[in-house]
């Protein structure tokens, strides 16, 4: 007879062995992995594309990247061959016809207005007029400009018919320039209109003889002159 340590070594220890082992592995509870872990490769890159996107836009938002320059118009004393000339009633009826359109909800905020002429000859041969503000629609601009009749006759407030209205290059400052005839053929006008994102303006020929090619150049030269930026 095997003695009694034999028989104590043959008899089971209560730990699985073999496959037994194995299988026992399985079976044993397993901690979840942490929420972070679960998470997939792709999703990992579409949360990091998301909030790279929101900051850059954050960033824009507060530091107006990607937005055009803003703008300003300076009224300079000459342009050209062209200098300022004192206040006619024109001018100053004009200036406060368009200083009715500051209002608080408006999309306009300043507005310079001034008659220029040949120099030393104390005629006013031209009067500029602009506004600055936020026009991201030059073309649109340009349409409600002309339908309210920019250059219409100030003193009494009464439009004028445009006619001949086309469509100029408005130079390196962008944007869109139109110019068109105001008035009857007894009492016509040429006016040339300029609107880009943050200034619009007008150059009229308070003469009566420019004809809308000629004042076009003109245009681009006193935009060009005027407008800065801010």
């Amino acid at each position: 007879m095997a003695d009694t340590a034999d028989l104590e070594s043959e008899e089971p220890t209560g730990r699985p062995t073999g496959l037994q082992a194995i299988w026992a592995n399985t079976l044993e509870p397993v901690a979840p992995l942490p929420w972070y872990r679960r998470m997939s490769r792709g999703v990992w890159i579409g949360g990091a594309v998301v909030v790279a996107l929101f900051a850059g836009l954050t960033v824009a938002a507060v530091t107006g990247a990607g937005a055009p320059p803003a703008h300003k118009i300076v009224l300079a004393d000459r342009i050209g061959d062209q200098e300022r000339m004192p206040d006619t009633s024109e001018v100053t009826a004009e200036r406060n016809r368009l200083h009715r359109n500051l209002t608080a909800l408006s999309r306009y905020r300043d507005v310079s207005v001034a008659g220029y002429g040949p120099a030393g000859s104390g005629r006013t041969t031209l009067l500029v007029a602009a506004m600055t503000g936020g026009f991201p629609d030059a073309r649109g601009e340009l349409d409600a400009q002309f339908g309210a009749v920019w250059g219409a006759d100030s003193t009494s407030d009464t439009q004028e018919p445009v006619r001949s209205r086309r469509d100029y290059p408005a130079g390196p400052l962008g944007g869109a320039m139109d110019c068109a005839v105001l008035g009857d053929s007894t009492d016509a006008r040429t006016l040339c209109i300029w609107a880009d994102g943050t200034t619009v303006g007008a150059v009229i020929d308070a003469s009566g003889t420019a004809r809308p090619d000629d004042l076009a150049k003109r245009a681009l030269e006193i935009r060009t002159a005027v407008e800065v930026e801010d």
